[in-house]
């Protein structure tokens, strides 16, 4: 009897974090990250800039994204993994259809947008990956690796 009990609760237990084992902490996974929509020198083509100082990375870029009404450029993922001391960063063209878009709809253009991302951890870095997605499935990159940390 006490099993079946013990079995119903961990079922339920289970059942009531599923949806949210994405919103738990995960101990040194913290990243700090400011991004911002900027001009730069960089053309669509490039890939990211990356510099790191310390524990703070800076990375600069060129996103293409659809539509100079509904779209914009954003930060997707900012992730720390610990154990490799690890920093990927994904830079994206992203629908942004917030900002109150009139009856037209979406204009069918396409534009080329900066950033300028800075990402502090708290940790040794030994390998940085910034990536960007642009509109139509174009991917550019930049590794920075044997870093001493």
């Amino acid at each position: 009897m006490q099993r079946r009990t013990m079995l119903a609760g961990a079922t339920t237990g289970v059942a009531l974090t599923a949806g949210c084992l994405g919103w738990l902490p995960v101990v040194g996974s913290s990243v700090r990250t400011d991004f911002e929509r900027t001009s730069t020198d960089l053309a669509v083509d490039d890939d990211p800039a990356v510099s790191v100082d310390g524990e703070t990375v800076t990375a600069r870029g060129t996103v293409q994204y659809g539509s100079s009404e509904c779209g914009t450029v954003e930060l997707a993922h900012a992730g720390f993994e610990g154990s490799q001391n690890r920093l990927d960063l994904l830079v994206v063209a992203a629908d942004d259809r917030t900002g109150g878009v009139g009856l037209g709809g979406c204009t069918d253009d396409l534009v080329a947008g900066g950033y300028r991302l800075e990402a502090t951890v708290s940790g040794r870095l030994r390998r940085v990956s910034v990536t960007e997605h642009h509109v139509f499935g174009e991917t550019y990159s930049t590794t920075v690796d044997g870093l001493d940390g």
